[in-house]
């Protein structure tokens, strides 16, 4: 029920060893792309525009300099062109953002993730981090929306997953985030708690626990940082 190819391979160390960390802000600022070569992983699924493929794979080397301003808006530009030519194509979105991002431009983050959510409508964590981003522009009726949306489909989900499974971390740590965003911190800390608790790796561990016992703003702050580490 999670967006497609989501958790990825990335430039960021911790996030390499993460198993189950919530796709939200943080982690897709600091993605690489989803198996390197974007909307081309999908052939099997979809057909692909072959010239799709090619603008979506220029921005390859421009992921080294995501912290170059005109880096990012040239990739902006290659994806504008792959969208314009498949406007399903959810990679060239979703790798939209990480550029976005950088450019600190979350007004049209947006509306590019609100075109991801209309590919993807099931995937509660789009949802999830729509809901920030709404938070992050102020729209705050919105955000609720959202984070509500995001629970009504994760919860029937989890109400048959076991522990066990490989994505039962990844959705709690969701469902966590969802309710300490709308109110309910005690249960949203209770839930991040847990996971803490059962992580063998320390610094997933210290990871999980630097979300807890946070302010909605404090977290909002956290997940939309884009200063990750170089």
């Amino acid at each position: 029920m999670s967006a497609d190819g989501i958790l990825i391979p990335n430039l960021h160390k911790a996030l390499l060893v993460s198993g189950y960390i919530m796709t939200t802000l943080k982690l897709i600022t600091t993605f690489l792309l989803i198996g390197l070569y974007s909307c081309g992983q999908n052939t099997a699924k979809r057909k692909v525009n072959p010239a799709v493929t090619i603008f979506s794979n220029k921005i390859i080397p421009l992921v080294n300099h995501i912290y170059n301003p005109d880096s990012c808006k040239q990739a902006l530009l290659y994806l504008d062109s792959a969208t314009a030519i498949d406007n399903n194509c959810f990679q060239c979105y979703y790798n939209k953002l990480m550029f976005l991002y950088s450019l600190k431009r979350f007004d049209k983050s947006v509306e590019t993730m609100n075109e991801c959510i209309r590919i993807k409508p099931l995937a509660h964590d789009l949802y999830t981090t729509g809901g920030i981003l709404y938070e992050k522009i102020g729209d705050t009726v919105s955000s609720r929306k959202y984070f509500q949306k995001s629970l009504t489909i994760l919860n029937p989900v989890l109400d048959t997953m076991k522990v066990q499974n490989m994505n039962y971390e990844m959705l709690v740590s969701n469902k966590a985030i969802n309710l300490i965003m709308l109110g309910d911190n005690k249960t949203g800390n209770d839930l991040l708690k847990g996971i803490a608790d059962r992580q063998q790796e320390p610094e997933l561990k210290e990871m999980t626990l630097s979300y807890m016992n946070k302010s909605k703003k404090e977290l909002v702050d956290m997940l939309t940082d884009t200063q990750y580490s170089r």
